[in-house]
């Protein structure tokens, strides 16, 4: 991964796009995209969806790529009257990691620092229950306490996130939050850059796509009016080389961070083209790894509904993930690189057209 690679994946991370709230996200993806394609090529729709599109020798046939933009966070819901903010969720997220973390509450006004309350380790007495509660009794804390003070600066529906924490550790593994699926998009933006001088055997469409962690992904629409007779999810992965006693290789698969991308196998995955893209990444000698979808495929909507609308074919390519949903994800550069490298020698090759 080169410095500039690196920056683009930091930048990434570092712009705050909780589900509902992707415009920043959007417009710096536009700008990166449009930098490789030129902007006549790229657009913003309605929902935040980025959307890239690249004629191809036969333009009756559309191959789609998404990977989703938004990142899981929280919404203020409540001041009371002693000036207790109180959030829940947007999207999924682990209620035994919240105290004691640092928040950005995204305001009219700018970003307030806050972060949530611990209670003191001395009067701690039962370590489980001061784990286990929802997002709502977490005490969001801004500093100051009087309510029409903070009023002033913060609005019910107002998103907030873990602070941006993106770290380089050893041998090329990153951590921080949001590589769920910002990953996917550095992964996609790297293959546009591959692909856009080359030419291509069919219409090639790249998503950056919101909302796909409340579970109401905004890319179906898109789905529904290209119809792509390929649909392609680059989403993150289960990584399964950590915790004790093989109890996430049992349930998922074996999974590594540097052994490659992930190539979904099973129900609703389109085997010609699994079969092109596994057999290229063997004559590439591309490393990649296998699991097993079972027609929910990590419960991504828009492959469940361009399957079962009939309208595409559908592969999944995942990125392998530790500590998926919290704000220390790990991720290793190796498995984006050789994964777009992967994928830009699929999207050029000339046996698409008959297996399409």
């Amino acid at each position: 991964m080169t410095e500039k690679d690196l920056i683009l994946l930091k930048t990434l991370i570092n712009i705050p796009s909780p589900s509902g709230f992707e415009e920043h996200i959007a417009t710096f993806i536009f700008d990166e995209a449009s930098k490789i394609v030129g902007s006549s090529n790229v657009k913003i729709d309605k929902y935040k969806n980025v959307v890239v599109t690249l004629d191809g020798e036969d333009n009756t046939k559309t191959i789609m790529l998404d990977a989703h933009s938004d990142e899981i966070g929280f919404i203020v819901v409540n001041v009371n009257r002693y000036g207790k903010i109180s959030m829940q969720y947007i999207g999924g997220g682990d209620s035994t990691i919240l105290t004691a973390r640092h928040l950005n509450i995204l305001t009219s006004k700018g970003i307030m620092p806050a972060v949530i309350d611990r209670k003191h380790s001395h009067l701690v007495f039962d370590e489980q229950a001061e784990l286990n509660y929802s997002p709502e009794q977490a005490d969001i804390d801004v500093g100051f306490r009087n309510k029409e003070d903070i009023l002033k600066y913060v609005q019910i529906g107002d998103p907030i996130v873990y602070e941006s924490n993106f770290r380089e550790l050893g041998n090329g593994f990153y951590t921080g939050y949001g590589f769920d699926d910002k990953s996917g998009c550095f992964l996609l933006l790297k293959v546009l850059q591959s692909i856009a001088n080359r030419k291509r055997p069919v219409r090639t469409v790249f998503t950056f796509s919101a909302q796909e962690e409340t579970g109401s992904s905004k890319v179906v629409p898109i789905i529904k009016e290209l119809k792509p007779n390929l649909f392609i999810e680059t989403d993150v992965t289960f990584a399964t080389d950590y915790g004790t006693e093989d109890e996430y290789e049992e349930e998922v698969g074996r999974c590594e961070l540097g052994g490659g991308v992930v190539l979904y196998r099973g129900v609703d995955i389109d085997k010609p083209s699994w079969e092109l893209l596994s057999s290229i990444a063997k004559t590439k000698k591309i490393p990649y790894q296998v699991q097993a979808s079972t027609g929910k495929s990590c419960g991504y909507i828009p492959l469940d509904f361009s399957v079962h609308s009939g309208h595409s074919k559908s592969l999944v390519v995942g990125i392998p993930l530790r500590n998926m949903h919290s704000p220390c994800e790990i991720i290793n550069r190796y498995d984006l690189i050789s994964g777009a490298k992967l994928l830009s020698n699929f999207l050029v090759s000339k046996k698409l057209q008959d297996i399409l």
